[in-house]
């Protein structure tokens, strides 16, 4: 039996919390990028990357203050708003001008906002592209994590084309610059742009969003389409089979909403991942998630996660009064590549349990395992109404 993705960590290794996927005003966000990092510092989470469409906060930028704040689309930068970023960081903190009889404010660029919230050990700035490019009406949208330089979209000629380059192009970027960075695909249900299919043979990174914050994407599919979860299960199983690594899956906010809290915006909070890393800087928490030692999150939290050739344990962190339901999830050999993907045995439930730690015996059968854990606890301004706080734990494979 080979063993691939083995999670069980030495006491040198650490849990971070971080988010992969945010905006800002340097795209389509509502905040200053300030008041995004000060929202992410706040409450508790030790890494984030800013990750705006098709764009590095690396360049000189401007954007117009208004009176008020019409609504609409794009988001608005209005006098309120920069009153709070004078009464949070001081008055000299951003600059401002008037250009034709308007007030305009400058967007403080990532190298400032190292400076101010960057501590060792502490918290991390992350520098990242939202790579937002589309196949035909298609839209295809990559986050590119800690890239050095700017990467425009790539284009192609099919979906899977368009998804290939822009991660190669990643790829390039980090073979040129020996920068560890990785690639990983946004949002699968948005617009209903992808299928199971585009995911499978992809090569390079293979990091997909089970889970995105954002009211648009989808998430828990409908009748006609697979929720993310189980397009999950169906490109793991073929690429598998395939030969072909692992996909993981991330949680993300995918914020762009800082001022009004509920469901049906974007706000930050809802998803995120817990890595599990020798230190805190960009090179091993990208070592980390390229191994597979993390899991996504909208709530519950993992003490540890071991795998050996016998079982598969969950440490859960209990709540008081939380009950949590685990579900170990795979497909087994029954299945082959020739199988269509509506096959039933594709991402069954092999074994569910209240207890803690949650343990799943192998039998033999699997080629891959993994765990969702449930709580009964509702999330706290959820993507949608009544969801509950949850986990999931990256495939551990056996072939």
């Amino acid at each position: 039996m080979l063993i691939i993705n083995c999670n069980n960590y030495s006491d040198s290794y650490q849990w971070y919390k971080g988010n992969l996927h945010t905006h800002t005003f340097w795209s389509d966000g509502d905040a200053p990028p300030e008041i995004t990092v000060d929202w992410y510092k706040s409450n508790e989470y030790d890494f984030l990357a800013l990750s705006d469409h098709n764009i590095l906060s690396t360049v000189e930028k401007w954007i117009k203050v208004h009176d008020n704040d019409p609504g609409g689309w794009p988001p608005t930068m209005t006098k309120t708003k920069l009153k709070d970023i004078q009464n949070k960081f001081g008055f000299d903190w951003i600059n401002t001008r008037i250009k034709d009889d308007t007030l305009e404010m400058q967007l403080t660029t990532l190298d400032k906002l190292k400076i101010k919230f960057e501590t060792d050990n502490d918290f991390l700035l992350i520098q990242s592209e939202e790579i937002s490019d589309k196949y035909e009406k298609t839209p295809i949208h990559i986050n590119a994590t800690n890239i050095s330089e700017f990467i425009p979209p790539q284009g192609g000629n099919s979906i899977f084309d368009v998804l290939q380059r822009n991660i190669n192009a990643v790829r390039e970027q980090r073979k040129t610059t020996g920068q560890a960075m990785i690639a990983h695909i946004n949002h699968p249900n948005y617009e209903w742009a992808l299928l199971s299919e585009h995911l499978i043979n992809i090569q390079g990174d293979s990091f997909f969003e089970v889970y995105n914050g954002h009211p648009l994407v989808n998430n828990w599919g409908n009748n006609e389409k697979p929720s993310t979860d189980k397009m999950w299960d169906m490109v793991l199983t073929m690429r598998i089979l395939k030969n072909l690594p692992p996909m993981y899956g991330l949680a993300v906010d995918d914020a762009h909403a800082y001022y009004r809290y509920k469901v049906g915006k974007a706000n930050p909070g809802r998803g995120w991942v817990m890595v599990k890393a020798k230190g805190l800087n960009a090179e091993k928490i990208i070592s980390s998630l390229e191994s597979g030692n993390f899991y996504s999150s909208t709530g519950v939290l993992i003490n540890n996660i071991n795998q050996n050739n016998k079982s598969y344990m969950v440490y859960i962190s209990k709540k008081t009064g939380i009950t949590y339901t685990t579900q170990f999830i795979g497909s087994t050999h029954s299945i082959n590549q020739k199988d269509d993907l509506d096959n039933n045995e594709i991402g069954k439930i092999f074994y569910e349990t209240k207890t803690n730690p949650a343990i799943y015996n192998f039998t033999g059968k699997e080629i891959y395992v993994r765990a969702k854990i449930i709580s009964d606890k509702l999330q706290e301004n959820p993507y949608s109404k009544g969801d509950l706080e949850m986990a999931w734990t990256q495939p551990f494979v056996l072939k």
